[in-house]
């Protein structure tokens, strides 16, 4: 009996130790930024569960443990909700939170990676994407390269989710709302710089 509870809890010790190991680094901060509450800095390892918020004029950068790079834009609120690299013949598994703001994702194939959001989920195999959610809790995702499927979140019970959007370079944009999400379509080029200002810099 105390050889099994031994055997047990040494499993139990691993896997809190796997679970707490490091799954991002911090390579650039512009501005403002907080984890948990408190001043980011660069070289700061990031854990599952790390909240990461940005300023009016606030940029982040992140470089996940698997390649996969983030960059967090101004007034954004991001929390890593999930990630488990490729292990044992296992591929990558990776969730990531946006609240509000806007990031842009360069994610490295291996596995599967999405983005909740609270109208939307977005999931890649990898690609190079962005996602925003605004005041309104509309979500917008725009995709570079490679292609995403974007799905609206369901918040009510019974009804089953509508289909998914997908996105690539020839239809490469929708917008998400609590409703649905519509049909994929080319956005402007001036859409696009306008993204791709608020995401320079880091």
């Amino acid at each position: 009996m105390k050889r099994a509870l031994g055997t047990l809890l040494g499993l139990w010790m691993i896997a809190a130790a796997a679970q707490a190991a490091p799954v991002a680094e911090v390579m650039a901060v512009l501005g403002e930024a907080q984890l948990d509450g408190k001043p980011l800095a660069v070289g700061a390892k990031l854990e599952v569960g790390a909240e990461l918020r940005t300023g009016a004029k606030g940029r982040v950068r992140l470089r996940f443990v698997d390649g996969s790079s983030v960059v967090i834009s101004d007034a954004s609120r991001v929390r890593i909700q999930q990630f488990e690299p490729a292990a044992d013949g296992k591929p990558r598994n990776a969730t990531l939170w946006l609240e509000l703001g806007l990031i842009g994702q360069k994610v490295a194939p291996g596995g599967g990676w999405e983005v909740r959001t609270p109208t939307a989920v977005t999931a890649v195999r990898g690609t190079e994407f962005v996602v925003e959610v605004a005041g309104d809790q509309a979500t917008a995702v725009h995709v570079q390269t490679g292609q995403v499927a974007v799905q609206a979140s369901s918040r009510t019970r019974g009804i089953l989710p509508k289909p998914p959007v997908m996105l690539d370079t020839q239809a490469d944009g929708t917008q998400c709302s609590a409703s649905g999400c519509e049909a994929s379509k080319r956005w402007s080029d001036q859409r696009v710089l306008d993204l791709q200002s608020r995401l320079a810099g880091v």
